[in-house]
């Protein structure tokens, strides 16, 4: 008999990106944006010398630039989007902006604020929430941050993007909510980085374009500190996801430091929520990592879900949600301290409560496993 049991916790099953089924025409929607923290230094810099634009158009240009950046995205107009760029983006960054495109983008932009300018150039920065037409989890683009953009302003009056990126910028789920176990592309570290690098700006009254090089590449000193951890994707892989995606992956792992020497682990980066609508089951793609000093391939054994919940008297206790024994079918060998990307599925007759949406509205659930495996 399935137990009956009150989920305790908040679910914190995350989300990243890479699949199992399709879901082209799935409804998404809409959200406002969720309370981050400010990003600082709003106010526009005034300097002893009359700049080459005024401020009220400056403003103007920057809310025309982003407007008519993002409308060219989310109308799939690749050659007209490119064109306001000042440098061509390389062949990677565009594959990635095709495969934005052809998922059809809704964009919404807000509180578009220019904090500073010299001469022909300005910074604004802006809030963005951004939802496909379609969820395709194996290249995510719905999501939701801050961001800023660089342009300068012609002698004609015409303008071209410097720069444009995120300073804050978080996935979204299927249902274009904030997930918030999810991997953050960017996050509130950055605004500590954004405020010195910004006010460093305004002091030395650099020209925008040149300092957007120097902020990048403390960011890119700060990543490129932590070692990357050995991620095996297959070729087809490589070529199913954006290379954007690519590098969200590893950064998620990175993120969990060295595997638990002499043990198989899995740790889990996206939860399919949505298949428990009209399905009795449970999937989620997941990191499986060897912390043994040898190759290890043909892994079997017990998996399972618990969680902490309520029992008939109203005492906590782990409950296991689902549980069964899992044969890791095309997973390849795992080279020592390596990490391969598995899909795990929990059908019905896997699952051991009766109201498993309940676990999944207030659960925290947490993946146990023993796993048997080939090699030394």
């Amino acid at each position: 008999m399935k137990k009956i049991l009150v989920p305790f916790a908040m679910l914190m099953i995350g989300s990243t990106l890479v699949a199992c089924n399709g879901n082209d025409g799935a409804a998404t929607k809409k959200v406002e944006k969720v309370d981050e923290t400010e990003v600082a230094g709003t106010e526009v810099e005034t300097e002893k010398s009359e700049p080459a634009i005024d401020g009220a158009t400056a403003q103007a240009v920057a809310e025309e630039a982003l407007q008519s950046h993002f409308k060219l995205l989310d109308e799939g107009d690749l050659e007209g989007f490119i064109g306001l760029f000042e440098t061509t983006p390389d062949e990677g960054r565009a594959a990635t902006i095709q495969k934005m495109m052809e998922l059809k983008p809704s964009t919404e932009l807000k509180d578009i604020k220019v904090i500073y300018q010299k001469e022909d150039e300005v910074l604004a920065t802006f809030d963005i929430s951004q939802v496909t037409e379609s969820f395709d989890p194996y290249n995510n683009f719905n999501r939701r941050g801050d961001g800023y953009i660089i342009f300068k302003v012609d002698e004609d009056g015409s303008w071209q993007i410097s720069h444009l990126d995120y300073i804050t910028l978080h996935y979204l789920d299927f249902y274009g909510e904030r997930d918030q176990g999810s991997f953050s592309y960017m996050d509130v570290e950055n605004l500590f980085i954004w405020s010195k690098e910004l006010a460093k700006l305004k002091r030395e009254k650099q020209l925008p374009s040149e300092w957007a090089g120097t902020f990048l590449a403390e960011l890119q000193r700060i990543e490129d500190s932590i070692p990357d951890q050995p991620l095996q994707f297959t070729q087809d892989m490589r070529d199913w996801l954006a290379p954007e995606i690519l590098v969200t992956l590893q950064k998620a792992l990175n993120e969990l430091g060295n595997p638990t020497k002499d043990t198989i682990t899995i740790n889990n980066f996206f939860f399919y929520e949505h298949h428990l609508e009209g399905n009795d089951y449970i999937a989620f793609n997941a990191f499986i990592r060897n912390g043994f000093d040898y190759p290890v391939s043909n892994l079997q054994g017990p998996v399972s879900l618990t969680a902490v919940a309520l029992d008939e008297n109203d005492e906590l206790v782990d409950a296991e949600v689902a549980g069964m024994t899992m044969k890791f079918v095309g997973l390849d060998t795992i080279e020592p301290g390596g990490t391969g990307l598995a899909t795990i599925l929990f059908g019905p007759e896997s699952i051991m409560v009766d109201n498993l949406d309940d676990f999944l509205a207030y659960g925290e659930f947490e993946i146990e496993s023993e796993l048997a495996h080939g090699g030394e």
